[in-house]
């Protein structure tokens, strides 16, 4: 697939006097209009518990970690040109659906790299990223998973390649990691679409080493977690893998608390804990925090308790939207600095869940009505707007909490064509910023595509829009300044 990066013109925005109007239409659609919202995200990416080295899977099966985890300072992504000398002769051969190396689609790996063949085309990639800790710091299976595809140093592209898959020697699995309702290249499609890739008999070099098989995980009763014996837990798992594992969720004091606090949504809680940090104390609590399998920002979820009041706290984010669930009596308890920096890095409780709401047309008195969508799982984004000013078009950025600088670049990204957008700051507190559409992409490509766009601000992700109804919308709000 051809990505093709689309800048916005450097022209200046427009003279000071026009900018005026501008932003007090878009303060008053902001306080009046949009007030109603207010955002959320990460910022950095580091709220992916699972690619901190102190994070350990659990479970019958291994909870793999978000794919955007790798845009997380903590993640180890290596950059490969060449298989050689990489450790991963064990993984060499060609593969194809059943084994069947006369067909396509199919792909060989080799000292050289990766060859992809698939409707009538040969792909060869320059460079590949190898996820050496996507499955977390302490995996210890045979499974590797690969960006065959990578766009550029910041993104990895579209799809995910799992080399064997479930633990599984000689099957690769691909998966095509594109927003809702967007269509895959046709390339790619071929094997994210192509189920089961197994390797072909006679395909692996003669003495290929094979990796130790580990030992199957049997499930074991950990110790029971109580109000009086925290202190001696701490560093220890939740989980059900070891002896020494704590059992938070079953039986002792803790897990009755958060059972009567959660009430139908412990199994939800459980599932957001599959990737989890061990049990750590900050003063006189105790806390731990982690996520679904390759949900990270999404489904996640922290627990603070505090023994001396017997209370625990909850907060979980389901679809990217959080909710505290705090003791019945007294108030929320205080969090640990590192929830403190979670929750800074992850969607507040006003987040809009996934996958957002349609684009609606909002009126502005004495002016031409702007287009405008909320962003949905986003850590910093509330709402994006589109308006016309002196015969060209614009952008107004909202933000749910202030940015430092006069300038940011957004990004909108759909399936890997991104358009850039510079904005200004156009408040004090750095809430709202205004950049010009002009010589862009963006409208065209609103037009086109369906389902929904990531977004970005200076490359960090920050959720997404949804692109229900906006061909509609764009048409009763920007005719006067764009093309439709």
């Amino acid at each position: 697939m051809t990505t093709v990066e689309m800048e916005s013109d450097t022209r200046s925005l427009p003279h000071p006097r026009l900018l005026v109007d501008a932003i007090t239409a878009i303060v008053w659609l902001l306080t009046t209009v949009l007030g109603k919202h207010l955002l959320r995200k990460e910022a950095d990416m580091t709220f992916l518990v699972c690619m901190s080295p102190a994070t350990r899977l659990y479970g019958a099966t291994l909870a793999a970690c978000a794919t955007v985890a790798l845009a997380t300072t903590s993640a180890q992504a290596l950059t490969l040109s060449s298989l050689k000398d990489q450790g991963l002769n064990h993984i060499f051969g060609s593969y194809a659906s059943r084994g069947d190396c006369t067909k396509e689609p199919r792909v060989t790996i080799d000292e050289g790299g990766m060859t992809f063949r698939a409707n009538g085309r040969e792909v060869k990639p320059p460079r590949v990223e190898y996820a050496l800790t996507f499955m977390g710091q302490s995996y210890n299976g045979i499974m590797a998973v690969f960006f065959p595809f990578p766009v550029s140093n910041d993104d990895f592209g579209r799809v995910l390649m799992y080399v064997n898959d479930d633990e599984k020697r000689g099957i690769i699995r691909f998966e095509s990691d594109l927003p809702r309702g967007q269509r895959p290249d046709a390339f790619h499609a071929a094997f994210t679409g192509g189920g089961i890739f197994t390797i072909c008999k006679g395909s692996a070099p003669p003495g290929t080493p094979e990796p130790p098989r580990p030992e199957p995980a049997v499930a074991v009763q950990g110790i029971p977690a109580e109000w009086n014996n925290l202190a001696s837990l701490v560093g220890k798992y939740p989980g059900n893998y070891a002896k020494d594992n704590i059992d938070l969720f079953d039986r002792g004091t803790v897990a009755a608390a958060l059972n009567a606090l959660m009430g139908q949504k412990m199994a939800i809680l459980q599932t957001n804990l599959l990737a989890v940090t061990p049990l750590r104390r900050a003063g006189n609590y105790y806390y731990f925090f982690g996520n679904a399998e390759h949900q990270g920002g999404v489904e996640q979820a922290y627990v603070m308790i505090d023994p001396a009041r017997q209370a625990v706290q909850v907060g979980l984010w389901e679809r990217g939207k959080l909710t505290v669930y705090s003791p019945a009596t007294g108030g929320r308890l205080p969090v640990a600095p590192e929830i403190s920096k979670l929750l800074d890095d992850s969607p507040p409780e006003t987040a809009v869940p996934l996958p957002g709401t349609p684009w609606e047309v909002v009126p502005v008195p004495g002016r031409v009505p702007m287009a405008h969508v909320s962003a949905a799982a986003s850590p910093n984004i509330e709402a994006l707007s589109l308006y016309c000013e002196g015969g060209q078009p614009y952008m107004a950025m909202l933000l749910n909490k202030p940015s430092a600088g006069d300038a940011l670049a957004m990004t909108w990204n759909f399936s890997g064509r991104l358009v850039n957008i510079p904005v200004r700051r156009a408040n004090a507190n750095g809430t709202q910023w205004i950049g010009s559409v002009t010589g862009t992409h963006l409208v065209p490509l609103l037009l086109e595509q369906s389902g929904s766009v990531m977004l970005r601000i200076n490359g960090r992700l920050e959720g997404e829009a949804s692109l229900n109804s906006v061909a509609a919308v764009l048409r009763n709000t920007l005719g006067g300044c764009v093309r439709l």
